[in-house]
C-alpha cells in the first residue's frame, strides 16, 4: 500500500520563495508509484492543503491529517522541504517528534544548533575542523568596532546569525563601513557574527545515509559573479558552479571524508550539504579546507548544487528522494 507523504513547503522566513521552489521540485519528483504526495502549505497561523480546482483544506495539527470530501488522510511521513524557519530550525522537527511522524531531516537538536551559525561554528572547531575567527553580537550588546576588528581584521563578513541563502550579509572593506553593515544584519536578527575574511575557493559537499551508509556527492566548486556567494548569485544565475569541482584527486578525498566525518559528528540525517572555503597555497595553512556552514535542508531546485551532484553521480531526484523517504522510516 502506498504510504502519505505531507510534503511541507513554504514557511515564513527570507528564503519563503527559494523553499516553494524546492517544493515544486520534490513534488514532481517523488515517486508517485510509491507513495501519495500532498503539498501542504505551512503559514504562521495555518497549515493548508490546497486541491488542484483550487479548493483548501486546513491540516489537522493534533492529528497531523486532512479531512477531506473523499475521506480522511492521515500521513505516514513528513518531507520537510522549506528552507529557514521553522522548517531548518528544529521547529518543526519538535512537533513531529511529539506525535511521532518520521520526516526526511535531521532531529530537532542537530538542527538547531547547525541554523545557528555560533554555535554550528564552535561546534565544528571542538571536532578539530578549521574555522574562520569569529565575533559574537546580540542586540543587547555594546558594540565596539576595534574590539570587533582586533579579532576579525578587515575584510570581513557581517552575517545573521540565524539564517541562510546569505540573507542579510555584507562583506565589509573598510572600517567606516562596518557599523551600517552591522545595523543590516541586525535587521534581519537579534544574534548576528562578524567573521574574517578566509581566501580561497567555495567548495562544497553533498552527504546522504542510505541503507546505513553515507554517500559522499561529487564535489561543486563555487565562481561567484558577485563578490561573494550571496543571494543574487545563488538564485539570480550570478554564479558558476562546477560539478566535480577542479581539484586535485587528494583533496577531493579529504573534503568528501571531513564531510563524512562532520555528518556522523552533527548527527545528521537525510539530505545535508557541508560548505568549505579551500584555502590557496599562499595562506597560513597551504591548501587547508575552512569549515563554512551546514545546510540541513539544502536547496532542491531545479538550480540547486545537490540535484547537480546528484546528477553527475548518475543519481536521479527521484531515487534519491525514495532513498530519503525510505530511511526516515528506520529507527533513528
Amino acid at each position: 500500500m502506498k504510504k502519505n507523504i505531507a510534503l511541507l513547503s513554504g514557511g515564513y522566513s527570507g528564503e519563503y520563495e527559494v523553499s516553494l521552489e524546492s517544493g515544486k521540485v520534490i513534488y514532481k519528483n517523488i515517486d508517485k508509484e510509491l507513495f501519495n504526495v500532498y503539498i501542504i502549505h505551512v503559514g504562521k497561523n495555518s497549515w493548508t492543503y490546497a486541491t488542484e480546482d483550487g479548493k483548501v483544506f486546513p491540516l489537522d495539527m493534533n492529528t497531523f491529517s486532512l479531512d477531506l470530501p473523499a475521506g480522511k488522510v492521515k500521513f505516514d511521513a513528513a518531507f520537510i522541504g522549506i528552507h529557514g524557519t521553522p522548517g531548518e530550525d528544529g521547529k518543526i522537527q519538535g512537533y513531529l517528534d511529539l506525535l511521532n511522524i518520521p520526516y526526511n531531516t535531521c532531529g530537532r537538536a542537530t538542527s538547531a544548533l547547525t541554523f545557528n551559525k555560533y554555535f554550528c561554528n564552535e561546534f565544528a572547531a571542538r571536532a578539530g575542523v578549521k574555522t574562520a575567527a569569529t565575533y559574537y553580537l546580540h542586540r543587547r550588546d555594546e558594540i565596539v568596532p576595534s574590539e570587533i576588528l582586533a579579532c576579525t581584521s578587515l575584510p570581513c563578513f557581517v552575517k545573521p546569525n540565524s539564517n541562510g541563502s546569505s540573507v542579510g550579509v555584507t562583506k565589509v572593506h573598510q572600517e567606516d563601513k562596518l557599523m551600517s553593515a552591522i545595523h543590516e544584519a541586525f535587521a534581519v536578527d537579534s544574534e548576528i557574527l562578524i567573521q574574517e575574511f578566509i581566501p580561497g575557493v567555495e567548495i562544497t559537499c553533498g552527504v546522504y545515509e542510505k541503507e546505513g551508509n553515507l554517500i559522499a556527492l561529487p564535489l561543486t566548486e563555487i565562481i561567484s559573479g558577485n563578490e561573494f556567494f550571496d543571494y543574487e548569485a545563488k538564485y539570480k544565475g550570478k554564479s558558476q558552479e562546477i560539478t566535480p569541482a577542479r581539484i586535485s584527486e587528494n583533496l577531493t578525498n579529504e573534503c568528501r571524508e571531513l564531510s563524512l566525518k562532520l555528518y556522523r559528528k552533527f548527527n545528521c540525517r537525510g539530505i545535508v550539504r557541508f560548505d568549505y572555503i579551500l584555502t590557496p597555497d599562499d595562506f597560513r595553512d597551504p591548501g587547508q579546507f575552512y569549515f563554512l556552514e551546514v545546510n540541513t535542508i539544502p536547496g532542491l531546485s531545479e538550480a540547486s548544487i545537490v540535484p547537480q551532484q546528484a546528477a553527475v553521480m548518475g543519481i536521479t531526484l527521484k531515487q534519491l528522494f525514495t532513498d530519503v523517504i525510505n530511511e526516515a522510516f528506520k529507527p533513528q
